[in-house]
């Protein structure tokens, strides 16, 4: 990292409190967890602040409460993006930012990822379910969190399994995915929830028994080539008994990537130049994509959500400049509520429109009018073919996207590309349905 960037500031004193942790170390992780460059945390020997009162560390008068210096230095965008959450938990300190030039930021890297063990970037704090819970409390569990499955632990806190929403769907009698319910309305949340709870069946007859794991002293580069070889999502971190002390996803590890890569991507954009790397998002990108005019009616955008292996469909103009994205939840979202039953019946399904049901086809009717335009998310974030893999996977980590449209130079729509692929060509490692595609 080079160039201008921010260097904020934070004084609060050594025994200051956030949620039941030292203000200081609170600060530091949540710098971390936001993908941040860097921070360091000086304690003063002397000082005073807004209550006047000088702290010391002299023999004489031995404080127990310390200033704290926290310093970080970041691009000036993130420090804008955080800050105002950052503020939030110095209610009594002093936070000043000022600009500052950038001459050398680097880390060291193994096999295009920092070189850091799991332990260090793991999450922690993981919510588990046993394995005679119903499939209802694992639901439940799901609807108000931003991943899609729990690790099963027995008594004892050992890994036993791993259930997610397609283990739901596959065994579990469920019709829709997690994603879809929390884009559903909560009253129709609740029904499915009622439905479910019918289901005599617990999290042991669903689950998936014995999930690959890894240890917390693995490095980032062997957890990411495993869950490249595997397509996981993510990965249990487990002790020498078995016991789950932690869990890797595919977003812990981007985020550790966005602090060091990011920046080439302002400074390819500034230059001109392709960003420094052998493959690029040309070379992993499917060229498979399902793109609509404005125009396009419902039934249109619905026969090609559930035909297209990315639930991704995207908006064109005329010229086949991207003007728009809608997912199977952008859908949902964007429906009436008394219309949600029937469109998730007609995603789940995937059959086609004249085969739904006269109640069905009825109250689709009465949306037939929406038209790509009224249901698209706008505006896209996009990435252009020549960019680097190590840029677009910290793109997806700073932006929280899963799927990006891929344009050319010219800004016309060649493609689509996911963080799946993204990661596994950083690391190496085919994804599994590639490895299908191409017949391997």
């Amino acid at each position: 990292m080079d160039g201008q960037g921010k260097r904020v500031t934070i004084y609060v004193g050594e025994t200051d409190q956030w949620h039941h942790q030292t203000s200081f170390m609170a600060i530091l992780e949540f710098l971390r967890r936001e993908g941040c460059a860097g921070a360091t945390v000086e304690r003063g020997i002397a000082g005073f602040g807004a209550n006047s009162r000088i702290k010391t560390a002299s023999l004489l008068e031995l404080s127990m409460d310390l200033p704290v210096v926290i310093t970080w230095v970041d691009r000036g965008d993130r420090v804008e993006r955080v800050l105002p959450q950052l503020a939030q938990m110095v209610p009594a300190g002093l936070i000043t930012v000022e600009d500052v030039h950038i001459y050398q930021y680097s880390s060291t890297l193994h096999e295009g990822l920092p070189n850091v063990r799991i332990e260090e970037i793991m999450t922690r704090d993981v919510a588990t379910v046993r394995p005679e819970a119903t499939l209802a409390e694992v639901v439940e569990k799901l609807l108000d969190k931003a991943y899609t499955a729990l690790p099963v632990v027995n008594a004892a806190g050992q890994l036993t399994g791993i259930i997610s929403d397609t283990d739901l769907i596959e065994r579990g009698d469920m019709e829709v995915s997690i994603s879809l319910k929390r884009a559903t309305d909560p009253v129709l949340a609740r029904s499915l929830i009622s439905r479910l709870r019918e289901n005599t069946r617990t999290v042991s007859d669903v689950m998936t028994p014995d999930p690959v794991t890894v240890g917390p002293k693995a490095s980032l580069s062997e957890a990411a080539r495993l869950m490249g070889k595997k397509n996981l999502k993510r990965l249990p971190v487990v002790d020498a008994d078995k016991r789950l002390i932690g869990m890797l996803s595919r977003f812990d590890i981007l985020t550790t990537l966005a602090a060091g890569h990011l920046p080439q991507l302002a400074s390819r954009r500034e230059t001109g130049h392709p960003a420094v790397g052998s493959q690029t998002v040309a070379d992993v990108m499917d060229r498979a994509v399902s793109a609509v005019s404005p125009e396009a009616l419902l039934t249109d955008v619905l026969a090609r959500l559930t035909a297209d292996r990315s639930q991704r469909v995207i908006v064109v103009d005329a010229d086949q400049h991207v003007i728009g994205i809608i997912s199977d939840t952008d859908l949902v979202a964007r429906m009436s509520p008394e219309t949600h039953p029937r469109i998730l019946e007609q995603l789940v399904s995937k059959l086609p429109l004249g085969h739904r049901s006269a109640e069905a086809r009825s109250h689709l009717q009465k949306a037939r009018g929406k038209t790509a335009a009224d249901l698209m998310t706008q505006p896209v974030i996009m990435l252009r073919a020549d960019e680097s893999i190590g840029t677009a996977l910290a793109m997806s980590a700073e932006k929280h996207i899963k799927r990006f449209p891929v344009v050319d130079e010219a800004g016309k729509l060649i493609g689509i590309v996911g963080r799946s692929e993204l990661l596994s060509a950083l690391v190496g490692e085919v994804p599994v349905e590639r490895q299908i595609e191409k017949g391997r």
